[in-house]
């Protein structure tokens, strides 16, 4: 095996052994919302989700998985793991659709490098993993992607009609993975016109995409209605501005200023392949390529207008589907590059001196995260078995939870002291941290398992 072929071969091993970290049964408070509301029926689940501010198809989609994979078990650890496990699995999927995708252009997709690079990449190991919608709805932004350059290529209906179908279920997951899937529709829409195509099938799908979208988009109004005016996305500064236009670049949060300039770096290393891409790659791949850049800014500039205009409601993270298949093709590019021009003089040098840099950064991002993740969530798993375990030798069948204690842990605690046929008592609970809003029925219709009773002898 050549030099490059063993560094390829190490940079993949790390990344599957980097994902173990984040296989940990603690979770993050939305994480804990996710599995209180997968316990619910289907129909309690839409019912539910309908007072919340997201849609219903990641989670109704999450508990049939859980129900096949999981019904030998009753632990809600091993639950979470595999609930962890469906949104790696999810990810891989769409890593093999952008790999076919970029194939039909003569390039080389879904390589061990490639692999690496995206695995490796900032924030796509902390989404691949986690208990929520976002790597499902990069998975469909990637199918959607896929079926459109078919379409583009064979002018099929059926391309098409997949198309439309990957588009609506996206809209069902998240609200801004609609918006990418929107924009991605429009995009081709303006080069069918461009270029003279029958854009009668495509002017069909986009109102179809709107149609399919219609009866949730009822229920979507209404929840922007009942969003609270504290609802819990902060105001928009000049600082919250900067922070989701560059947070999903940077997995390092040392909470100073310093994050936002690695971020800023590694978004700034991403220009090197995007130029080569321009001089070197064909012409079909650098516009597909173009319409994956553009969907992620006007995503992200969608967020922000009307976050600014109107009332805060984006945060970086929502950008993520579409950043995902930005990442893949960076990725892309680069092996191709590597692979095309490293020998020639004039690159040789540049390329030694790119990938020392962007090496250093994705390293230091690695190592962080590494240390963050074993710190902040590994080494907790044992004080949360351990505290579980003890809940189920107390006698009583309602537990006193500490309200004083960080809100993940209380949320934690909530779900975890339900998979134990156990209740919880909360004294003087503040819900506006834990759902952003005042809404009391939500809340006890997902931890159905809560009172909030006043509670004078109050243990944790």
């Amino acid at each position: 095996m050549s030099k490059k072929g063993k560094i390829t071969m190490l940079l993949f091993f790390i990344s599957i052994i980097y994902v173990i970290i984040f296989m940990h049964p603690t979770l993050w408070r939305d994480e804990s919302f996710t599995m209180a509301l997968v316990k619910h029926n289907y129909l309690d689940i839409i019912h539910l989700d309908s007072m919340d501010v997201h849609p219903p198809f990641y989670y109704i989609l999450l508990k049939a998985y859980l129900s096949i994979t999981t019904f030998w078990t009753s632990s809600l650890f091993i639950k979470v793991i595999f609930a962890r496990l469906f949104s790696y699995i999810v990810t891989i999927l769409a890593f093999i659709t952008l790999g076919r995708t970029v194939r039909a252009f003569g390039v080389t997709g879904g390589n061990a490098l490639q692999w690496a690079g995206v695995f490796l990449a900032p924030s796509v190991m902390r989404y691949a993993t986690q208990i929520r919608m976002y790597a499902l709805a990069g998975l469909l932004l990637a199918l959607l992607l896929n079926q459109l350059q078919h379409y583009d290529n064979s002018h099929k209906p059926g391309h098409i009609i997949l198309a439309v179908l990957f588009a609506s279920l996206a809209s069902y997951t998240h609200y801004f993975a609609a918006v990418s899937a929107g924009f991605l529709l429009l995009l081709y829409f303006v080069k069918f016109v461009i270029q003279k195509y029958n854009t009668q099938s495509l002017v069909y799908s986009i109102v179809l995409f709107l149609g399919m979208f219609f009866p949730w988009g009822i229920v979507a109004y209404f929840q922007v209605q009942n969003v609270a005016n504290n609802y819990w996305i902060p105001s928009m500064d000049a600082e919250s501005v900067l922070d989701d236009l560059v947070n999903l670049f940077t997995d390092i949060h040392t909470l100073t200023i310093y994050d936002n300039w690695f971020a800023i770096l590694m978004m700034l290393l991403c220009i090197y392949p995007i130029i080569w891409s321009y001089r070197e790659m064909n012409k079909r791949f650098n516009l597909l390529f173009s319409f994956v850049m553009i969907d992620f800014m006007l995503t992200a500039l969608t967020g922000l207008l009307v976050s600014i205009m109107m009332r805060p409601i984006y945060l970086a993270r929502y950008a993520y589907p579409i950043y995902l298949i930005f990442i893949f093709f960076i990725a892309v590019i680069i092996s191709q590059m590597l692979a095309k021009s490293w020998q020639k003089r004039g690159f040789k040098i540049l390329n030694y001196l790119y990938l020392a840099l962007t090496g250093l950064l994705m390293a230091s991002n690695v190592v962080f995260m590494g240390q963050s993740q074993v710190i902040n969530y590994d080494l907790r798993s044992f004080d949360l078995m351990s505290s579980v375990e003890g809940y189920k030798d107390i006698p009583r069948d309602t537990i006193n939870v500490n309200p004083n204690q960080g809100v993940n842990n209380i949320a934690q605690k909530i779900v975890y002291i339900d998979s134990i046929g156990k209740r919880v008592r909360l004294k003087d609970f503040d819900i506006n941290h834990l759902l952003g809003n005042e809404n009391r029925k939500l809340f006890h219709g997902v931890y159905d398992n809560v009172d909030m009773d006043s509670v004078k002898d109050v243990k944790d």
